[in-house]
């Protein structure tokens, strides 16, 4: 890993999503976990990313799920740990709550916790699962890292959640320029 940051991988990626969201005159929102923040951290870097970047939510503990992302008690309660469903509700609420373009989200397992599933279910540690509610659809994506680093998978996460929501941008770009 460099001490530049971005890595120049993740630079191009975050300056061609800008480059996107600018010229179409769309926005961006995140709703992070077991990212820890770097997705923000990733997009901020870029000069000028308040015209597009509208910010996001930490949701990293269960309260912080209920507090700001729309949660209930029950929804708590019932809470079986990270899936695309989560994913999902966390972009659709995010999009209503800060009404940007596009919201992306993640939730998954950068390294085992005792915190995240209920006894007995396998966290699937080095999975991270992606949601994406967009103009026209919501999109779902699962990537597994197969390591068990922590500081590795977070990294590894945001980067992947990067290329998702650039590859979602690009489908949407291609789909404008096609005739109806």
């Amino acid at each position: 890993m460099t001490a530049e940051f971005p890595p120049p991988n993740t630079s191009e990626l975050v300056k061609r999503i800008s480059e996107l969201l600018q010229e179409r005159e769309e926005t961006i929102a995140v709703s992070e976990a077991a990212c820890g923040g770097l997705l923000s951290s990733y997009l901020v870097s870029v000069p000028g990313a308040s015209q597009w970047f509208h910010g996001g939510t930490l949701v990293y503990s269960l309260k912080s799920r209920l507090k700001l992302s729309g949660w209930d008690e029950e929804d708590i309660l019932n809470y079986t740990g990270p899936s695309v469903d989560v994913a999902l509700r966390l972009a659709r609420n995010l999009k209503f709550e800060l009404g940007a373009t596009y919201t992306l989200s993640e939730t998954g397992f950068a390294s085992a916790s005792s915190n995240l599933v209920p006894k007995g279910k396998d966290q699937g540690v080095g999975t991270v699962y992606y949601g994406i509610s967009g103009p026209t659809r919501d999109v779902s994506k699962t990537y597994k890292t197969g390591s068990e680093d922590r500081c590795f998978n977070m990294q590894e996460f945001a980067i992947h959640g990067l290329k998702f929501l650039l590859e979602e941008l690009e489908h949407n770009s291609t789909k404008k320029q096609k005739p109806e």
